[in-house]
């Protein structure tokens, strides 16, 4: 059985963030922020595929997060899980944070096959934005193809600092020099 984690988080608990959400005293975390609270909890995974985690974002909070297992389940897929155990829709507003781009397709015959590509699950679970540091080579084509399709925005995060962290963390972690991302 593949590790999930999960953890909900105040949104109270961010408060040395100096933004705060326009209609409330809510403080907003910032993308850097949100990454690096993903490249943390990414120690957590027993991924030898290349550890990628990810997260839910509402109103500048994180609600829920995933990280990739050692069983084929990607990141995204355990997110998705964990929101549906934990009854909580995906509002329009909502953004899922990513390490690397989510996957456009599945290995035909392959460990996680039977779990669909992590942006078809993305999309019809009602994810209207998606944000990720890592491109991955391999998906890049399908993910954008139907991100457009679904009329989602699908959109890498600027700083190349965090976009190398990411890089960094998935290829220190996979067992294959196929899976490697390049720098």
């Amino acid at each position: 059985m593949g590790f999930f984690f999960l953890a909900l988080i105040s949104f109270n608990s961010f408060l040395d963030n100096d933004k705060e959400h326009p209609n409330s005293r809510v403080v907003i975390m910032t993308e850097q922020e949100i990454f690096e609270h993903l490249f943390t909890i990414a120690d957590q995974s027993d991924d030898t595929g290349g550890v990628v985690s990810s997260c839910l974002v509402r109103q500048g909070n994180i609600v829920l997060e995933g990280i990739s297992c050692n069983d084929g389940k990607h990141a995204e897929y355990v997110l998705l899980r964990q929101l549906e155990l934990s009854a909580i829709s995906i509002l329009p507003d909502d953004i899922i944070y990513t390490t690397v781009e989510p996957c456009g397709k599945r290995t035909p015959g392959g460990q996680g096959e039977y779990m669909g590509d992590c942006t078809t699950n993305l999309i019809q679970a009602g994810v209207r934005h998606v944000v990720y540091a890592a491109p991955d080579p391999d998906a890049s084509s399908q993910t954008r193809y139907k991100f457009e399709q679904a009329n989602c925005l699908l959109r890498q995060v600027n700083d190349p600092h965090i976009i190398r962290q990411a890089i960094t963390l998935f290829n220190s972690t996979v067992t294959s020099t196929s899976d490697v991302l390049p720098q």
